[in-house]
Formats: structure tokens, sequence, C-alpha cells
């Protein structure tokens, strides 16, 4: 090896050696956040942070970490996590000078040119992306488009009886995934991926988990400058073709829905009308499609695999959601949105599903602006990382009694002392989920419609679904196999 160059490297290596304790020393003691508390490796390092990402128990480690550091810790040397209501409040629905979305965003985003009503950053642009989908999810386009939604849902229920009989019963998992993501392509895209007629996953699906985990270490990767810079300039086959299969896709979908002859109307007539008139472009909307298409399928299936397991693992609350469900219809066919979403019971189980494994687990990060603003009582200057751990705040014994247990009767009961306010499933404030009405009718439909046909029960009654999940940003659920048993009817 060439002389100068082995002198070049025992220069850096040096430097190296210099560099890094000293700005372990700067986070420690003189870093702006060197007050608050936490790991030590977390306060002087990124790596602690990026370890517990890789390994996917973040959600658990954050948990511990609360449980001992407090209310606030430090995640990162610019990071904090927060679990209490009053943070919620100051972080994502604050009415004066509020933390804005951070550079996260950017990499959710990452392969399209154009933000989306998600990945948009600035406050004020993002509500006018956030006005595009006003009447969208509403509650009376829902009931438009309901056809759409019932068509899909019956389809499941009929191949759960048809798959799931037998003794090895049918993966619960991978069909909620499938069904939500059939629904939504018919909301982004005005067409079905047909998952559940074709009893098969299809390509995008299949690379929305790798995309989604590469984002989470892209994101890790972007808060350490040099090797973020040694990455842009090294891009992976891995990253780039995961991309690159998620955006055309997109593209190639959203392009045919604008080009589709006739006067459809669907969940994104007002899009591609604006599309169609120049006031959008088409790579906006294929950036609006893709995180649609996605949020709305993995959310929907996280969910409903949740309140499935625990509700399998509660003999008392099936055995009262089967009563109120087969008491309140006759048939399958008056199962619709209106009557679904008003049985307390049932949205009960639902709203405790949400609570015992959120969907957003991971804190949504924003960036708190200069000089600095209050958050629980807490003063944390600008340029800070801030979110609200949801699994560990819904899972607080000061908020919920017996937190960890399946309790659908506190959402009913006047006399709870629970504080609901500590389950936030689709967030708060201005960029909270536009998608909540939609999600909780589609979620009530499927199961009414799945608990009226049939008797269900763990092929695994051992099964620990809960603690095999892991969380590489969105959650990595393991496989749930249920038997379906037609009901008899007399």
């Amino acid at each position: 090896m060439d002389v100068s160059l082995l002198s070049a490297l025992r220069v850096l290596a040096i430097g190296l050696g210099i560099w890094f304790p000293l700005h372990m020393i700067y986070n420690l003691y003189f870093h702006p956040l060197a007050r608050f508390p936490g790991p030590f490796w977390a306060r002087t390092t990124l790596f602690w942070r990026f370890w517990h990402d890789l390994t996917g128990l973040s959600h658990w480690t954050i948990q511990d970490c609360h449980r001992k550091y407090g209310d606030v810790f430090r995640v990162g040397p610019n990071e904090l996590s927060f679990a209490s209501v009053q943070a919620y409040k100051d972080i994502y629905a604050a009415k004066g000078p509020r933390p804005l979305k951070s550079e996260f965003y950017d990499m959710l985003g990452t392969g399209f040119s154009e933000s989306c009503v998600v990945t948009e950053r600035d406050h004020k642009r993002a509500l006018q992306k956030r006005a595009l989908f006003t009447s969208a999810m509403s509650s009376k386009a829902l009931m438009e488009q309901e056809v759409v939604i019932q068509r899909c849902i019956d389809g499941f229920v009929e191949k759960l009886g048809k798959l799931g009989g037998g003794p090895g019963g049918l993966d619960l998992t991978k069909w909620y995934m499938m069904l939500s993501f059939d629904i939504g392509g018919e909301m982004a895209f005005g067409e079905s991926f047909g998952c559940v007629d074709s009893e098969t996953s299809n390509h995008w699906l299949d690379t929305i988990f790798a995309h989604l985990h590469a984002i989470s270490i892209m994101d890790n990767i972007r808060r350490m400058p040099l090797v973020e810079k040694t990455a842009r300039l090294i891009p992976t086959k891995w990253t780039t073709g995961i991309r690159n299969r998620i955006t055309g896709f997109a593209r190639e979908k959203s392009k045919r829905r604008v080009e589709r002859s006739g006067e459809t109307v669907d969940f994104l007539s007002n899009v591609v009308e604006k599309v169609r008139s120049g006031k959008i472009s088409h790579e906006e909307m294929a950036a609006h499609c893709s995180i649609i298409a996605i949020a709305s399928s993995e959310t929907s299936a996280t969910s409903l695999a949740t309140i499935t397991y625990f509700l399998l693992r509660s003999p008392a609350v099936h055995h009262r959601l089967k009563a109120e469900i087969r008491d309140h219809f006759k048939s399958p066919q008056e199962i619709d949105i209106a009557s679904a979403t008003k049985l307390p019971y049932l949205f009960a189980v639902i709203e405790e599903g949400l609570r015992i494994v959120p969907t957003t687990t991971v804190g949504f990060l924003r960036r708190v602006p200069f000089p600095g603003i209050d958050i629980d009582g807490h003063f944390v200057p600008g340029g800070a990382e801030v979110s609200v751990s949801g699994w560990t705040t819904a899972r607080d014994e000061r908020y919920f009694h017996d937190p960890l247990s399946f309790k659908p009767e506190r959402w009913l009961d006047p006399e709870c002392k629970d504080v609901k306010e500590a389950s936030q499933p689709f967030s708060l404030g201005p960029r909270s989920c536009p998608g909540k009405t939609f999600a909780y009718a589609q979620m009530s439909v499927e199961l009414a419609k799945m608990i009226w046909t049939y008797d269900m029960e763990l092929v695994d009654p051992s099964l620990d679904w809960e603690k095999q999940v892991r969380l590489h940003f969105v959650l990595w659920k393991p496989e749930l196999y249920v038997r379906f048993i037609e009901r008899k009817l007399s």
C-alpha cells in the first residue's frame, strides 16, 4: 500500500480517536440537553438508539427507560422521549408555537420529488394538502363508497370459512394485511389489488415492510453527518431497488387512475380532478396515493390482528361481543357501517385493541422551534427532536388501571377513573390521522361480519403473540393462526 495513503489513514484514525471521546464529553456535559437523564450511551452517542431500533425491541426498551428515568429521557444526544398526557398536548396540539415534523419525514417520502399529506413538513402547506382529503375521508364519502368496502369484506369473510376451517386454520396476520391492502388500493388507486380473490399477496405489499425497514435504518443514518454523507455516495441495490419498486408502482397506478375514462367517483376523485386541471402534479398524486395505500392497510391490519388475538385470549370478552353482534343482527347482510359503528361493546373492544398495541408505537418525531418551548413543565431548547412514546403512555398505571389486561369495559364504565387521553392511536392536533373515521368503520364492519358468521379459536392457545411483535417503524407481526367454524343456526 502506498506510504502516503497509510499516513493519511493513520492521521484519520488518530483524528477520530481524539474527536470521538471529545464529542462524547460535549454531549454528556455541554450539550443543550445535557441536564436530561438517560442511559449513558444514549446521552453520548447515536449508537444506542440505532442498536435498539435494529433489534426491533425499542418500544420495550423505551418503556423500561421511562420507568427508570421518568416522563422524559434522552434517546439520543439531541432527542427526547416523553410519556405523559401533557406532553401529547404540548408537542402535537399546542395552540402557540408547536414543534414541526422532523427530517424523518423526508426519509419517509424518499423517492418522490413532491411531498404528500403525511410527509410535508411545512405546517401551512401540510394543511393545504390535508384539505384535498377532507371530503374524501368524511362520513358522507364513506357511505357513498360503502358498497366497495363491503364487497372486499364479504369476499374476505367467505374465504375464511373456505380456507380456515381445517385443523391448521388460517394466518390472520397475513389475511388481514391482504384485505386491508385491497381496501387501501380501492382508496388510493380506485381499484383493488385482488389479494383476497387470488388468495395470495401482491409484490408491492411484499416490498412495503422492507421499504419501511430501510427508511428506519436511513433515519438513524441521517443523524450521523459523516456516515450519512458517505451513504449518499454509495447507494445500495437493496435500498434503491426497494425504493424504485414502491415509487414506480405508485406512479403507474396513479397515472392509470387519472387516465381512466368516465366519471368514476371514489375516494380520490377530488385529487384526480386537480391533477387533470393542472393544480397538482402527477408526482404529488403518486406520493399521496403511495402513503395512503401503505398507511391505511398496515395500521388497520395491525389493529385487527391485535384485537383478534386478545379477543380469543379473553373468553368472557369474546362471549359478550358475540352476543352483542348476533343479538343485534339477524343476518350478515344487515351489517353496514351505520349499524356496526353504533354497537357500544364492539366500539369498546376496538378502542382497547388500539390502546394495548397502538399503531402509533413509534413516536412521531417533531423538531422544537427556536428558541425553545415548554413540554410538560420542561423547557426544551430549539433544535431538539421530541416525541411521545404511545406504547409507554397507553400502558402506564397512572393512566389505566391494570394496563396490561385487555378490558374493553373501561371504555364503557362511567365510573372508570382511567385517563382515556393517554391513548392516542391516531395522534392528535392538526396533523393527526385524517383516516380515523374510515379506520373505525372498516374495523367495525370486518369484525362484526366475521364474528356473526364464525366461531373462532386460536390454533395454538399458548401463543404469546404480543411478545413476538417487532418494531421497525411499523410493527412486524408474527403469524396468527385461527380456526373458523361456521356457526350453526337453529
